[in-house]
């Protein structure tokens, strides 16, 4: 097999794997049937095989679902991406028990093959090299990304990625099961929902969401009810705009809440603001499906039940702010954040400032 110039001399690392093989474009195809990427690229003989004949995105694989990926099935996706890639995420984004729903990720050049994910990946790219390739089933599905598209990196799937140069992205994790639910609200057939694999989409939608969290996390704690409102968006979006099948129809609320339901939610958020409040906990309270309650409650309030909780939140902090009895960490506890920076970034971004100085301003 000739020799051409090694990854190396275009900055591209090669990852080491059991089974490699090298060749120039176009000579050769390793075991895997996977073309050479590049310049004598590195190709990895694959450890997880992908659904025969399914050229969609499912979270099961049916009897080709390999026993290598359910080894891995328990595994952080964020930790199996960086392992996958080498790398550690410059930010993880994380619920107040600990689970990582999101990273920010610089990667270098270089080439990797994903596989064994539990969830969807959903990319967006924040900046550098765009010179990005995006292979499966030894073929090429898309090359060259753009600054603001989005992409997909999905579960329980083998892909090659091809990073020829700096890259910095964020990503936002999707639990299969999201789009069950998803589905199953909107009343469509008992199937599994799967989404057609996407590569550098222009979906300023889902591109939005991502965002979204990145600006709630500044301090790498995202809320859990602002978790469950980005999810349940998300999910529907992605079956409304890469389904399989027929598209989730656009949904249009029915039910509007009544004043007396408003006043029962509000009691219970005021009487609950330490603790955890869960959307589908919201929206039995006033007997609505969770897609029919968020959409009610905006339409009502003005305000996403996040928004209003969070509202509702820092003005209890700047209560308990004035009277100056307590230490920030305290307030940040009595007021249901996720810990003294959690609360310090909320509060800057909708006060525009911190809470001591805030405190501090009150005094004089």
């Amino acid at each position: 097999m000739k020799c051409g110039r090694v990854l190396a001399a275009r900055g591209v690392e090669r990852l080491p794997a059991a089974n490699v093989s090298t060749c120039w474009p176009g000579e050769c195809k390793s075991d895997s049937g996977l073309p050479a990427v590049g310049q004598r690229q590195a190709v990895t003989k694959p450890v997880f095989r992908q659904c025969r004949g399914v050229a969609t995105v499912s979270h099961r694989c049916g009897p080709a679902y390999d026993a290598a990926t359910r080894t891995h099935a328990t595994q952080p996706v964020a930790d199996r991406i960086g392992a996958l890639a080498h790398t550690e995420p410059e930010r993880s984004i994380a619920l107040d028990d600990g689970s990582v729903v999101g990273a920010i990720w610089s990667h270098r050049p270089v080439v990797a093959q994903v596989a064994g994910l539990e969830q969807h990946a959903v990319v967006l790219h924040l900046a550098g090299s765009t010179l990005v390739e995006k292979w499966r089933g030894g073929r090429m599905i898309g090359h060259r990304a753009r600054i603001g598209s989005v992409s997909l990196v999905p579960a329980h799937a083998a892909i090659t990625w091809v990073l020829n140069g700096h890259s910095r992205v964020a990503h936002l994790y999707l639990d299969p099961r999201q789009l069950e639910l998803a589905a199953e609200r909107a009343d469509r057939p008992r199937c599994e929902p799967e989404l057609h694999d996407f590569f550098a989409a222009a979906d300023e939608v889902t591109a939005g969401l991502v965002r979204l969290v990145l600006a709630q996390s500044g301090s790498g704690v995202l809320d859990r009810l602002a978790h469950d409102e980005v999810t349940l968006r998300l999910a529907r979006h992605l079956l409304g705009r890469y389904p399989t099948g027929r598209p989730l129809p656009e949904f249009t609320p029915r039910l509007t809440l009544t004043t007396a339901t408003l006043r029962r939610l509000f009691e219970h958020i005021d009487a609950n603001l330490a603790g955890d409040l869960h959307l589908a906990e919201l929206a039995g309270l006033a007997r609505l499906s969770e897609d029919h309650f968020l959409r009610a409650f905006k339409a009502a309030v003005g305000q996403t039940p996040h928004q209003n909780v969070l509202a509702r939140r820092i003005a209890h902090a700047q209560g308990l702010l004035e009277r100056g009895l307590l230490p920030i960490a305290a307030v940040a506890q009595a007021a249901g954040f996720g810990g003294a920076s959690h609360f310090a970034a909320s509060f800057r971004r909708l006060m525009g400032t911190s809470p001591t100085v805030w405190r501090n301003d009150r005094r004089h």
